[in-house]
């Protein structure tokens, strides 16, 4: 069966006013936005980045995305809250699973008594006519700390054994390394602004930047391989393979900076070694806004299809 997946960070899950915490909930959810850029493809798992407060008040936000997604002619999605480790707040990832094509085998609440780290936010799935069980991850890359999100990657390092078919859908707030990843105006201080606004994200040696500025990218070169000059390709790491690099694709997932800073791909599908060999060629995109002019979310559609029996 060819299995569709996505990876859409949806600002606030459409959370109208999300800087409020004293409605119910507040402000209400607008899912506009939402069902305008998954009509383009309705996947069979869809995972959204930032689902705000959709756990509560009798899960409003996420019961309402899969009606409203429903409603404009989409799957008959079940939705999956999931977590953020460290008390990363009330707007961790939320998993859609379209229950009419894909049984589940296992889900790790994090709310239950023997919930474990290393099982954080994982689901596991099966084709309805098939036997072959699909491994679907997420987080949301630690804003601050590259030695996090290093930490969380290395997670997931069974998950790239010989024998499974395993993706990861996420922000990690980090990209991959290599030239054609990297931006290059990171030395230009009328783009970057403020110190405190971007060294965090900077490599260090002894507490001190490194010059020329280059972004951390320690967790994605521990999962995909560090860029490697000499032999022009990935050397190192577990194995998993990222979508966009595979398709050939270089356009950033995040919009463009009011400030024309260069945006980067910080959104990922990261495939096992073993499903980055089951991928549907030419299924691999980062979509472009509907409407460039105004667009739904800060962040780009990532999709890609999977052949799974």
């Amino acid at each position: 069966m060819d299995i569709d997946l996505a990876y859409f960070n949806y600002a606030h899950g459409g959370l109208t006013n999300p800087t409020s915490r004293g409605e119910n909930p507040p402000g209400g959810y607008d899912f506009t936005g939402l069902v305008r850029v998954m009509r383009e493809r309705w996947p069979h798992v869809l995972v959204m980045g930032e689902g705000d407060l959709y756990e509560y008040f009798g899960g409003a936000g996420m019961w309402g995305a899969a009606e409203a997604m429903r409603e404009a002619g989409g799957r008959a999605y079940i939705p999956l809250p999931c977590q953020l480790p460290r008390e990363g707040g009330a707007f961790a990832p939320c998993i859609f699973f379209d229950a009419q094509t894909l049984i589940v085998k296992r889900f790790f609440d994090h709310r239950a008594p023997d919930f474990a780290a290393r099982n954080r936010n994982l689901l596991k799935v099966r084709p309805v006519d098939g036997e072959e069980i699909l491994h679907v991850v997420t987080g949301h890359g630690d804003l601050n700390e590259d030695v996090y999100r290093t930490a969380d990657a290395k997670g997931w390092r069974w998950l790239a054994y010989d024998d499974r078919l395993s993706a990861a859908l996420l922000d990690m707030n980090e990209h991959l390394s290599g030239p054609k990843r990297e931006p290059t105006d990171l030395e230009d201080r009328a783009l970057v602004e403020q110190p405190a606004r971007f060294l965090h994200r900077m490599r260090h040696t002894a507490g001190i930047p490194d010059r020329p500025y280059r972004r951390t990218t320690s967790a994605l070169d521990f999962l995909c391989g560090a860029w490697n000059d000499q032999e022009g390709r990935r050397t190192g790491g577990i194995g998993f393979v990222d979508m966009a690099e595979q398709a050939g694709i270089f356009t950033s997932t995040n919009l463009l900076k009011p400030s024309g800073r260069q945006g980067t791909q910080i959104d990922h599908i990261l495939l096992s070694p073993a499903l980055a060999n089951r991928v549907v060629p030419g299924s691999g995109c980062i979509h472009e806004p509907v409407d460039p002019d105004n667009p739904d979310s800060d962040h780009k559609r990532l999709s890609v299809t999977v052949r799974v029996g």
